[in-house]
C-alpha cells in the first residue's frame, strides 16, 4: 500500500544519503586518523540490492587508497559492519520451506535496526507475507551479539501467520552466517547473506 511506498522512498533516499556522507567523509579526513569500523553501508530495506546500489566511485577516485563504498564513522551507529546487509534464510513446516529475508541496518540503540520479510505457508495451509521491524536494545561490543527487542509487524499484520514477535539475539557464526536467536521459545534460523 501507500506504507509500503513511503517506507521505500524513505529508504531509498537513506542511501543515497549515507553513500554521500560516507564519500565527504573520506575526502575529508584524506588518509589521517583511525577508521574504527569501514564497510559498506547497506539499504534497510529488504526489496534493495544493497550491493547494486552502491559501491561506484563517486570522489572522482582521488583517493584511491580509500574503500569506495565509504567508511562507516562512529556517528553512524553502533552496529558492527559484519552484521550489516541483507540475509536469506528459512524455516520449514508441513508444507515445505517458507524463505525469510532479514536486513541489518546502521543505528543507536533504540533505532530500527532489523527488519524481516517473511513469505510462506502457515499451519492452515493459507499463503502469508509479513514484515516485522525491531530496534536495538543494548549496545554490541565489537563483534556483537545484537540484542533486538521484541519485532512489531509492518505489513501482514491481518494474517494469523503475522504476530509480533519476542526479543531476540543475532549472532555472526565462524563461517560467515549468521543466528537469530528467540530469547523466549529458543527457536532459531540461520542465515546467509545475500
Amino acid at each position: 500500500g501507500n506504507g509500503r511506498a513511503t517506507a521505500a522512498l524513505v529508504a531509498v533516499a537513506l542511501v543515497v544519503a549515507l553513500g554521500a556522507g560516507g564519500s565527504v567523509y573520506a575526502l575529508m579526513r584524506d588518509g589521517a586518523g583511525d577508521a574504527k569500523t569501514g564497510g559498506p553501508h547497506p539499504s534497510p530495506t529488504a526489496t534493495d540490492d544493497s550491493r547494486g546500489s552502491e559501491g561506484s566511485d563517486a570522489t572522482g577516485g582521488s583517493h584511491p587508497a580509500t574503500p569506495s563504498p565509504g567508511p562507516s564513522s562512529p556517528a553512524d551507529g553502533v552496529v558492527p559492519s559484519g552484521y550489516l546487509g541483507t540475509w536469506l534464510g528459512s524455516v520449514e513446516n508441513r508444507y515445505g520451506p517458507n524463505p525469510r529475508r532479514l536486513t541489518i541496518s546502521q543505528g543507536e540503540v533504540g533505532d530500527t535496526v532489523l527488519r524481516l520479510v517473511a513469505d510462506g505457508t502457515g499451519q492452515e495451509g493459507d499463503s502469508y507475507h509479513c514484515v516485522f521491524e525491531a530496534r536495538l536494545t543494548q549496545p554490541p561490543t565489537e563483534h556483537g551479539p545484537l540484542k533486538i527487542g521484541p519485532s512489531t509487524v509492518t505489513a501482514g499484520g491481518d494474517s494469523t501467520s503475522c504476530a509480533p514477535g519476542a526479543a531476540s539475539e543475532v549472532t555472526l557464526l565462524p563461517d560467515g552466517g549468521l543466528r537469530r536467536a528467540n530469547l523466549t521459545s529458543g527457536d532459531e534460523v540461520t542465515y546467509t547473506k545475500q
